[in-house]
Order: structure tokens, then C-alpha cells, then sequence
């Protein structure tokens, strides 16, 4: 009986670790859904907020209310540091601190901006993006206490994400900030600063990036604070007059967001589907701007639109789905336009051939893809026919070119056809060493 009891006991002590086990593995499911709802509660508010809120306030209560709304996120980040000894709703706090502390940077921008230029100055359609007619006085102290509030959130924030990298990503968080006050809003000036600020940001992007910490949840939070300026100032440079520079670079940006950055932030597999199709269409989009922005796509030149295959061909080397589709768009297309322009009668359109044909041969022998290669022997075969066409008509014009030409031509078929009796072995066998390898191409 003793036996019995002993053995019960043992099963319950056994059994007690695995029920405890479950009950924390239920409490952090609980409360890791309870601070996705909260900061998703504290977002959603600040901007319904500002869109609906602010309308009613003078620009300097705005940035006040604001400024509020920043340290009580960092007064909850200390409460939750200091008073329960948490770190994960310490850092949530905290990062969405140094998020909004963005905000009020670009609200003390829009204030020295409007001051700067006075009734000249641009203004977004919506009231609530306003911050017209404040004092200087008054847009000097914000200054200095954005500041001072930007440097000490900040840095609270990067030490609880990422501690070790602080000092990079406070240079990298100062240097975005100091450029989105800048009282700057013409668009090619901020499109040389968008493509200066992208390009900087993403080096250090890819440094951060192969370091294992930082590819963390905390990590890529960090990460992405450092771009809000970015994001901020592309933003607002949509509210304003555009110029065809900073459209480029903005597409441009998108482009290599989604087809090389997304990679680095998700794994989801339909995310970076959709998102490979994104910057496929962006990136095709920078091409077709330019052209219609120098010599106009409604003209029908189709030699404008060759580098149309071209981009494809080469986002086929970056993306992860469909890449042998996409050279056999490129090439099909490229016959297209190849022949369309030759029947038209435009311009270098056979010189244009034969180099689209034997940059295809050439892809088509590296990729071992038929659909390259035979595209490629047909722009060149084309280009030929249509070159030789050209050819007739300059000898009619300058007969002295024709005997020239005919002499040349003479020489090199005699040394082709003696290069061919010497070496019609090693010919024979290497054709049909490449007709076998043909039959296995895709």
C-alpha cells in the first residue's frame, strides 16, 4: 500500500513541473498579445489624434500636446524599468518614444520653415500639417528643448535595443534628424537630400545587418528608427510641388527597397512575392519616366524602350521567383522592339539588333536557356538581313565604297573557308557536342 502511495507522490511531483511549464508558456502568449494590442492602441490614438484633434489647436499647443504625449511613453518606459523591473514593456515604451520624438523634430521644421519663408512658404493641403505664424521665440525654445529631449529619449531608447551599437545609431538617428529641420522644401534640393540620406542610412543598414543581435526583434526595431527621418521627409515632399528628379528617386528608393531590403525584415514568402512584383513595376517605371521626361514615350520610338529588356534581364540576377521568366519576357520583348523599330525605318535600329542579338546569344549560352538563345540568333539574323538592306542603298549612293567593300568581303571568305578545311574535324565535333547540350537547356 506504502508502495503505492509512494509511487502516486512521484507522479505528482513529476507531473507539477509540466503544468507550471504550460502556465508560463500561456502567461507570455497572454502578455505578448496584450502589448502588441497596447502599442497598437497608443499608434492608433496619436494618429487619429492628430488628424482629428489638431485641427482646433494653434501650431505651438500642437507640439506641446505632443511633447506630452512623447515623455508619458518614457514615463511609462521607467515605470516599467524601474518600478516592475521589466525590460520588454521598458523597451516597447521607449522605442515608441524615440519614434514620436521624430515627430516633434519635423513639427519644429515645419515651424522654422514657415518663419524662414514667411507667406512664400509651401503648405501641405490638410490644417493639422500647418505650423504657420508661431513666434520666433517660442520656435527657438522648441528647438533647443527638441533637442535636448531628442538626444536624452533617443539615447535611452538605442541603449535598451541595442546597447552595443549605440554610438552608430545615435550618429546615424542625429544626422536624419538635423536634415528633416532643415527649412528646405524645393523638390530637386530635397531629392538630392532623400538619395544622400537613403544611401547613408542603408550603409550602415547592411553593416548593422550582419551583426546576429541585430537581427533580433529588438535589433530591427532599432533599425528601423534610424529611417524615420527618411521616411518622414520622402513623406512630406509628397505634399508639396514635384519635380521629375525627385519622382526617380523615390521610385528608385522603392525599387531597391523591395527587391533587395525587404529580404533583410521578413521571411514571409508571399510578402516578398508581392513585394518582388512591386519593385519589378517601380523599377520599370524610372525608365519610362526618364524617357517620356527627355524625348516623350508617346513618339513610338521603339528603340527607347530596349532598356525596358534590359532592366529585366538584370532584375532576374536579384529576384528570388521567377527569374528565367523574367529573361524570357526580356528577350521576347527585345525581339519586338528590335523588329518593330527595323520594319519602321528608325534609326540605328539594325546596329541596335545585332547588339541586342548577340547580348542575348552570349546570355543565352551563359544561362543555358533556349528562349535568350534563339531570340538572340533571330535579332541577329534580322539585324543582319536589315543592315545588309542599308548596306545596298550607301554603295547606290558611293559606288567607290562598293568594290572596297566587295575586295574585304572576298578576303574574308577565302580565310574562312580555309580556316574551315583545316579545322572541319574539331568543327564537326564541337557542333555536335553542342547540339546534345542544346537538347538539355531549359
Amino acid at each position: 500500500m506504502y508502495t503505492n502511495e509512494i509511487q502516486q507522490f512521484d507522479s505528482e511531483l513529476q507531473n507539477e513541473p509540466e503544468i507550471e511549464t504550460n502556465a508560463v508558456s500561456l502567461t507570455t502568449k497572454i502578455t505578448t498579445y496584450l502589448r502588441w494590442v497596447g502599442t497598437a492602441l497608443i499608434i492608433l490614438s496619436a494618429f487619429s489624434f492628430m488628424i482629428q484633434g489638431h485641427e482646433e489647436l494653434l501650431p505651438t499647443y500642437r507640439y506641446w500636446v505632443g511633447l506630452a504625449f512623447t515623455l508619458l511613453l518614457c514615463g511609462g518606459g521607467l515605470v516599467c524599468a524601474y518600478l516592475f523591473r521589466e525590460t520588454k514593456g521598458a523597451r516597447i515604451f521607449f522605442g515608441l518614444g524615440a519614434a514620436f520624438v521624430t515627430v516633434q523634430v519635423s513639427q519644429v521644421g515645419a515651424m522654422l520653415y514657415g518663419y524662414w519663408h514667411g507667406q512664400n512658404a509651401l503648405q501641405p493641403e490638410y490644417s493639422w500639417l500647418q505650423f504657420m505664424d508661431v513666434s520666433p521665440t517660442v520656435i527657438a525654445f522648441d528647438f533647443i528643448l527638441t533637442g535636448i529631449v531628442m538626444l536624452l529619449v533617443s539615447y535611452a531608447g538605442f541603449s535598451i535595443l541595442a546597447r552595443k551599437h549605440v554610438k552608430i545609431l545615435m550618429q546615424a538617428v542625429i544626422i536624419g534628424n538635423i536634415l528633416l529641420i532643415l527649412p528646405v522644401r524645393d523638390a530637386n534640393a530635397v531629392a538630392f537630400i532623400i538619395a544622400g540620406l537613403f544611401l547613408f542610412l542603408r550603409a550602415i543598414e547592411l553593416r548593422l545587418h550582419q551583426e546576429n543581435n541585430m537581427r533580433l526583434l529588438e535589433g530591427i526595431a532599432a533599425r528601423a528608427l534610424i529611417s524615420l527621418p527618411l521616411l518622414i521627409i520622402a513623406g512630406r515632399s509628397l505634399l508639396h510641388p514635384g519635380s521629375f528628379f525627385l519622382a526617380i528617386v523615390v521610385v528608385a528608393i522603392l525599387m531597391v527597397g523591395c527587391i533587395h531590403d525587404i529580404k533583410r525584415y521578413t521571411e514571409s514568402t508571399t510578402l516578398i512575392y508581392i513585394s518582388q512584383w512591386i519593385g519589378t513595376f517601380a523599377a520599370l517605371a524610372v525608365w519610362l519616366t526618364v524617357a517620356d521626361r527627355f524625348v516623350g514615350v508617346s513618339r513610338g520610338l521603339y528603340s527607347l524602350m530596349l532598356p525596358l529588356s534590359v532592366i529585366l534581364f538584370l532584375l532576374s540576377k536579384h529576384v528570388d521567383f521567377h527569374a528565367r521568366l523574367y529573361r524570357s519576357i526580356s528577350s521576347i520583348m527585345a525581339v519586338y522592339l528590335t523588329y518593330g523599330a527595323m520594319v519602321d525605318g528608325q534609326a540605328l535600329a539594325p546596329v541596335f539588333a545585332l547588339a541586342t542579338g548577340i547580348a542575348l546569344t552570349i546570355a543565352g549560352i551563359r544561362y543555358r536557356e533556349k528562349i535568350p538563345l534563339f531570340t538572340g540568333n533571330l535579332c541577329f539574323g534580322g539585324g543582319l538581313v536589315f543592315y545588309c538592306s542599308y548596306a545596298i542603298d550607301l554603295y547606290s549612293a558611293a559606288p567607290w565604297v562598293t568594290w572596297v567593300s566587295s575586295i574585304a568581303l572576298g578576303l574574308v571568305v577565302i580565310l574562312l573557308a580555309s580556316y574551315l578545311e583545316n579545322r572541319e574535324k574539331q568543327i564537326v565535333q564541337k557542333a555536335g557536342h553542342y547540339l546534345k547540350e542544346l537538347k538539355t537547356w531549359a
